[in-house]
């Protein structure tokens, strides 16, 4: 790239640079997605969903593989990709954050509901911010730099829109995530 040119000085701020414009574009774009669901402008588009290549897939595109168990049924339904793509985007994405150990996906169907669990080993969350966690711009440890407060707003908005929910509880060792959502 056009940075390795520059001298150690100058692409070292030019990559903070960088850093703070994708951020930023990032927070753009989340705030854009949350007023599109204040405005009720979000529809459902169901297509054919392999659940295999589809979680694969994402974990290609985001770099994720290998950090990844998936115990994941076959069975193609009917489900709208992009929803799905931004519930266990930013789930994963919260997990690889701060979780720590194993990360696990497991997705199972019956009948009338799709069941998908993420799981890490990592500390946990706080007593007093499981009942927040999906509050718009909580973060459970303001410390922390990079992220909006935004993720699981967005992953619990598009839960909804496809009539489903998500819950949150410390495990033993960690905390896992269950999505619920009934299948068309």
């Amino acid at each position: 790239t056009k940075l390795g040119k520059l001298d150690p000085d100058t692409r070292w701020s030019a990559e903070r640079l960088l850093g703070q414009v994708s951020r930023m574009k990032a927070l753009v774009e989340e705030l854009l997605e949350m007023s599109r669901f204040d405005e009720g402008r979000e529809s459902v588009s169901l297509g054919k969903v392999v659940p295999q290549d589809f979680v694969h897939s994402l974990l290609a595109q985001r770099g994720w593989t290998g950090l990844v168990l998936c115990e994941i049924e076959i069975t193609p339904l009917m489900a709208d990709g992009r929803r799905l793509e931004r519930i266990l985007g930013n789930l994963i994405d919260n997990a690889v954050e701060h979780g720590d150990g194993e990360i696990k996906l497991r997705w199972s169907t019956d009948d009338a509901w799709m069941t998908i669990e993420i799981s890490d080993e990592g500390p946990g969350i706080a007593s007093k911010d499981l009942s927040r966690i999906f509050d718009r711009f909580y973060k459970a440890d303001p410390s922390r730099s990079g992220g909006t407060g935004l993720g699981l707003s967005i992953a619990l908005e598009n839960a909804r829109i496809l009539g489903g929910d998500i819950s949150v509880e410390n495990l033993e060792r960690g905390t896992r995530f269950t999505v619920g959502l009934p299948l068309p």
